[in-house]
């Protein structure tokens, strides 16, 4: 099977859901025995392609947007080239960056099928939810005006709410599948759930100490928190639950893993709550080290405020048999476990909270080891790339099957 995918974010470069994703996806495409083409936005180094793992990554020259109009206009441009070259047999769009190919028509030539990371409903719930928990009318005008301009210069401008309702959807998570019908009008039917799949095999245990001083960390109690540095990640709330620890735990450090805009708020925030000596700011690291910072930490917080669907981070650090702390909200219940069998669940925002469990399991030894071999096991059963292979291709013959169907009709 010959496969596009379509991504205005560049897979091998940043840290990002999106990037993770489309890598190990058409790397593991590629293991499987297809053949792999990558439609991405501008190379850094102004590359126009580039061979990686087997996948062929092409590069047009068009910003990182999935609604700008040289990148709807290139990337199009680029998969009829490519395509009239060599048929393609499946097209996979990474959220809606393929929407123009689908104004166009392609998928009533070509199977299409569409992975949507989050949508409208979800991102509108998160940042209201996040405002009232404040109390304060500013930081609900300012969320109100944020769900106004997502839902004008994201969802609407280019029809991206309705073009995907004749194509198959694939979502990472049950919590999901309400939001993204209403979100796109699309049929239950054509909505698929996939879960996020990681490489088991780079993401997996490592001895602590070697991580670290391969880190150059210490030997201090370590926390880990890794993602962009956005205000609904809820990093903020790491930092405070540090400034909260005492005892025994008074002198635990947390190493932060990414770049954002937030950094600099971050930032002086551990100044002003004194932590700012037990606090690392790694910025962002290239995909193959984030597996040391993970086993190089006892523990792996996960505080966000967004309405998750399925954040590749949490299936990461429990690959490499961390036990992980995350807010119970949106997917993040289904990967761990509403049960805590697979890690610990706290109120999104609650920092006190967060600060308990922190302490809990720097205190309890058997605990932390016993959390990370059932994050593991859960790991390998449920989220691994050659599963999300799998359910894909799946997905991908549900398309190819509908389409002939509709041919003969």
């Amino acid at each position: 099977m010959r496969i596009c995918i379509v991504t205005f974010i560049v897979p091998q470069h940043g840290i990002g859901g999106m990037q993770d994703h489309t890598r190990d996806l058409a790397r593991g495409l590629v293991r499987a025995g297809h053949e792999v083409e990558v439609i991405t936005s501008t190379h850094p180094e102004g590359k126009r392609e580039e061979l990686l793992d087997g996948v062929r990554y092409v590069f047009v020259d068009a910003p990182r947007h999935q609604n700008h109009p040289v990148w709807l206009r290139e990337s199009y441009a680029e998969f009829v080239r490519l395509h009239s070259e060599r048929p393609f047999d499946v097209v996979h769009s990474e959220s809606s960056c393929a929407v123009e190919h689908v104004r166009r028509g392609v998928h009533r030539e070509v199977p299409l099928v569409a992975m949507f990371h989050g949508t409208l409903l979800g991102a509108a719930k998160a940042k209201l939810r996040s405002a009232l928990r404040t109390r304060r009318p500013l930081p609900l005008l300012r969320a109100i005006r944020g769900v106004q301009w997502l839902a004008t210069h994201e969802h609407f401008r280019h029809g991206n709410w309705y073009r995907f309702r004749a194509c198959e959807v694939m979502v990472p998570s049950r919590q999901q599948l309400r939001d993204t019908y209403r979100s796109c009008l699309l049929k239950p039917s054509r909505v698929h759930v996939v879960p996020n799949g990681i490489d088991a095999g780079v993401f997996r245990p490592r001895p602590v100490a070697e991580a670290r001083a391969e880190l150059g960390l210490g030997n201090d109690p370590l926390f880990a928190c890794v993602g962009r540095l956005s205000a609904d990640k809820g990093i903020h709330h790491a930092l405070r639950a540090l400034a909260l620890l005492d005892g025994d735990a008074a002198g635990a450090r947390l190493v932060i893993v990414g770049d954002g805009e937030e950094r600099e708020r971050l930032e002086r925030l551990a100044v002003q709550l004194r932590v700012a000596g037990r606090v690392t700011f790694a910025g962002a690291q290239p995909p193959e080290r984030v597996p040391l910072y993970l086993s190089a930490a006892d523990a792996f917080l996960f505080p966000t405020e967004r309405d998750e669907a399925a954040p590749l981070v949490l299936p990461q650090a429990m690959a490499c048999a961390r036990p992980v702390v995350a807010s119970r909200i949106g997917g993040i219940t289904e990967v761990i476990g509403e049960s805590g069998e697979c890690g610990i669940l706290t109120s999104p925002g609650d920092a006190p909270a967060l600060a308990h469990e922190m302490r809990r399991l720097l205190a309890d030894s058997p605990l932390r080891e016993r959390l990370g071999e059932a994050g593991r096991r859960r790991v390998l059963a449920e989220y691994t790339v050659e599963r999300m292979v799998e359910r894909s291709l799946d997905v991908y013959r549900i398309a190819s099957a509908r389409l002939e169907r509709e041919r003969h009709a």
